[in-house]
């Protein structure tokens, strides 16, 4: 166990240092589009080059399979490290497409490391260090997301986007360093004929196959279906209750602080109820939080800010922990990236579907139709267990 606190430990240092590179990078790599060209269309471009690798999600998960994932990881953030340097020979408006073509890496870098950082944790820790570690990972990305922006915007005022990219570049060797200190013996991939259409589909078959991790799968896929169509709704709310549009960072700092403490008590909430009920719990916060911003109160709407930011993340987490304990090593990156693809991707086409819907509903009949769903969902998910021939449900207290 000492051990394993140990690789958990290096492994939490490393991304704690990267999260704040990556997003400060992110966002900074919008402002520095923005100032050099002036154009809005193509600073929202970067946020394109970054998510449009994740559409490759499946290959990536065969990716992890296929090698010992500490030593991937490591060449991993090595490898960006150097390709996000070529950003300090940015110097006009000619040059703004060194920003597109690193950012796309950077897209890749997050498509790659997903399903291999998964797997690895799988591999490398017990299941009650890992249920806690995967908590304690969440709520680093969640604060990195608060804080890091700022950062990074700050850091390019003062100094640059040169000199960003070059703090990212130092955070991608750290994470390196913190991965090649841990202590692990992988087993050697199998060797195996590439087969890619069956390797790239085998995740999902495995889903299929686990009724327990496709039932969870389906029902936390619907009300994070929902919460996308619900984006567009926020900004109604702001008007709502009667702020400027600027507000909307007041509402976000709630979703952000929910969103951390939900990371850091997921751990003894798994051990406690297991994935099921934890996943039962996020459907009921997403429930009330959003028939709290219904009711248009200012002070209600931030505290139901707060209980939204805890629904998400342990949906995410219950499922993230039920697939990790229900697949074997072999399969681990490419279950991770079909969960992963299956979970977020459809954020994109029903954000936009939201964005239609505001024009012909009020905000608070889309948020009171999102806690309907929510509700319904978290009603007939646990009924499913119970069904003939559905499959003995086992997604309980993990042991």
């Amino acid at each position: 166990m000492g051990a394993e606190r140990r690789n958990g430990r290096l492994y939490l240092a490393g991304l704690a240092v990267s999260v704040i590179g990556n997003n400060a990078l992110s966002l900074a790599a919008g402002i520095w589009v923005k100032s050099l060209t002036g154009s809005s269309s193509e600073a929202a471009l970067v946020s394109v080059c970054v998510y449009a690798p994740s559409l490759a999600g499946p290959l990536a998960g065969v990716v992890a399979d296929r090698v010992r994932r500490r030593r991937f990881l490591v060449c991993l953030n090595l490898v960006s490290a150097a390709l996000v340097l070529p950003l300090l020979a940015v110097a006009g408006p000619g040059s703004a497409w060194i920003i597109f073509a690193v950012m796309t890496w950077y897209g890749i870098h997050l498509t790659l490391s997903g399903p291999a950082e998964n797997a690895l944790f799988a591999v490398m820790l017990s299941p009650q260090l890992r249920q806690e570690l995967n908590g304690w990972s969440l709520g680093f990305q969640e604060a990195g997301r608060l804080v890091s922006p700022l950062f990074g915007a700050g850091l390019f005022a003062l100094a640059g986007g040169g000199i960003v990219s070059a703090f990212d570049a130092l955070t991608f060797v750290v994470a390196a360093v913190m991965l090649a200190r841990i202590r692990l013996r992988e087993a050697r991939p199998v060797p195996r004929p590439a087969q890619w259409r069956a390797d790239l589909l085998a995740g999902f078959g495995h889903i299929r196959r686990t009724p327990e991790l496709r039932r969870l799968l389906a029902a936390a896929s619907v009300v994070m279906s929902f919460s996308a169509v619900l984006v567009a709704a926020q900004y109604s709310l702001v008007q709502g209750v009667g702020e400027p549009p600027s507000f909307l960072g007041v509402f976000s700092a709630g979703l952000g602080a929910g969103s951390i403490a939900a990371s850091m008590v997921s751990g003894r909430l798994l051990r406690y109820a297991g994935e099921r009920w934890l996943a039962v719990l996020g459907m009921a916060n997403f429930a009330v939080g959003n028939a709290m911003r219904a009711t248009g109160w200012l002070p209600l709407a931030i505290a139901g800010s707060v209980v939204l930011g805890f629904a998400l993340p342990w949906l995410f987490l219950a499922l993230l922990s039920l697939a990790q304990r229900r697949t074997p090593p072999e399969l681990q990156g490419r279950v991770s990236a079909a969960v992963t693809l299956v979970f977020f991707g459809p954020q994109a086409p029903l954000q936009a579907l939201g964005a239609l819907a505001i024009r012909y509903a009020s905000y608070q009949e889309l948020y009171l139709a999102g806690s309907a769903v929510a509700v319904v969902t978290a009603i007939v998910f646990p009924l499913t267990c119970r069904l003939p021939g559905t499959g003995k449900c086992t997604a309980g207290r993990s042991r």
